[in-house]
């Protein structure tokens, strides 16, 4: 479920935050390529000491690791939220850079335009116009092998019918 900004900055602390909302979609366009490669450095540690912090505090609440703090930790909800706030930041930044990556790497409409026209060049050259415009015999038919149906002209279809019916006439 997603989390309302308000939330989120209850969760972070203000630096935290303030990274956090550098990573929101009406900012994220501005930032540089060398702004977002440190900004993903920065959110990734504070991600992971977040993780390593709730992965912990599960261990005290299942009493298998001795507590860190004055007394055990009762609930690791929190740091866990705090955790996923950082992770989907994370994930914002790392959509950004791909999407500026594919966006070096896209051909150009020029591009595709010229390579349309090669295709389209290449098709006409290949084209065999035929020799006259007369028609040729066209397709031949084959009678059908199959016995008429139900029903059909000269009692084709009698016999099966009364099999069907389950009585001789």
């Amino acid at each position: 479920m997603a989390l309302s900004l308000k939330a989120i900055e209850r969760l972070l602390d203000k630096s935290e935050f303030q990274l956090f909302a550098r990573t929101r979609r009406s900012t994220i366009g501005a930032a540089s390529d060398a702004d977002l490669q440190d900004l993903a450095k920065q959110i990734r540690e504070r991600r992971d000491r977040a993780r390593g912090i709730a992965r912990q505090q599960r261990r005290e609440m299942r009493r298998k690791a001795e507590p860190q703090g004055a007394r055990p930790a009762s609930d690791n909800s929190g740091t866990k939220a705090k955790a996923d706030a950082l992770t989907a930041a994370l994930k914002r930044v790392g959509a950004e850079r791909t999407r500026r990556t594919e966006k070096l790497h896209a051909p150009s409409q020029r591009s595709l335009a010229r390579k349309a026209l090669v295709l389209k060049q290449r098709q006409a050259a290949a084209k065999q116009q035929p020799a006259s415009r007369q028609a040729g015999k066209g397709m031949k038919s084959v009678p059908s092998s199959k016995a008429g149906k139900s029903g059909a002209l000269d009692h084709a279809g009698q016999r099966s019918a009364m099999h069907r019916s389950k009585f001789a006439r």
